[in-house]
């Protein structure tokens, strides 16, 4: 995603550093936007109960969130939250992250990945999400990866490998437990760890970016 954030915007965004980042955002420190917005998506989803099936609450960046999270007082985050909305941060109405504000999130300061290598890490991803599903008596396998980003859009050299991901978790509906979920986790940790430069996003993240474009990876298309 790092490559959205080279992009032009407003005048409230100020010179970039050797890593393509802006320096300033809404006038503030981008690191310390940039850890607000890492802090939002690794927010816990909540979910409610809607005809005995779970529907996942969608996460909004709320003047009451930027205000915990930088330590500001009601007014001064209500700007901010206009600011970032101006700016093309967080969707309007929705207050939810833009791809530019996706971007941010899983921004990390390292350098870039030729394709060759990027597409053999993504060749363990789709290995790893096999053997998941191949383990017998699972109640969480993987439903569906696509790819998105700019390994996607056949780039030379790539920042990350941006990837949505989808279990059957949610499928379970009343029958899911709190071990369900726990089992999610520990799945999305390991699909992390085949490499850092794996972004992994989940199914809700895929409905706020409905606009980008994908293809799905696993399990493969006819």
């Amino acid at each position: 995603m790092n490559e959205l954030l080279m992009q032009p915007v407003s005048s409230g965004v100020e010179k970039e550093d050797r890593y393509g980042i802006a320096r300033k955002i809404v006038g503030l420190d981008a690191r310390q936007m940039r850890g607000m917005f890492k802090n939002f998506i690794a927010q816990e989803s909540e979910m409610d109960w809607n005809d005995g099936k779970p529907v996942v609450k969608v996460r909004r960046m709320t003047p009451d969130f930027i205000e915990r999270q930088l330590g500001i007082s009601s007014r001064e985050a209500q700007r901010i939250q206009a600011e970032l909305i101006d700016e093309g941060w967080i969707e309007q109405g929705k207050f939810t992250p833009t791809r530019k504000g996706m971007a941010l999130a899983h921004h990390v300061d390292r350098p870039t990945l030729p394709r060759a290598e990027a597409e053999a890490i993504l060749d363990q991803v789709l290995e790893w999400a096999d053997r998941t599903n191949a383990v017998a008596d699972t109640r969480v396998k993987v439903k569906a990866i696509h790819l998105y980003g700019s390994l996607e859009r056949g780039a030379d050299e790539v920042a990350d490998i941006d990837l949505f991901i989808e279990f059957t978790t949610m499928d379970l509906g009343e029958d899911m437990q709190p071990e369900d979920m726990e089992q999610e986790s520990e799945l999305c940790e390991e699909l992390s760890a085949i490499s850092e430069y794996v972004s992994p996003s989940s199914a809700l993240d895929r409905m706020v970016m409905d606009d980008v474009s994908m293809r799905q990876v696993f399990p493969p298309r006819d």
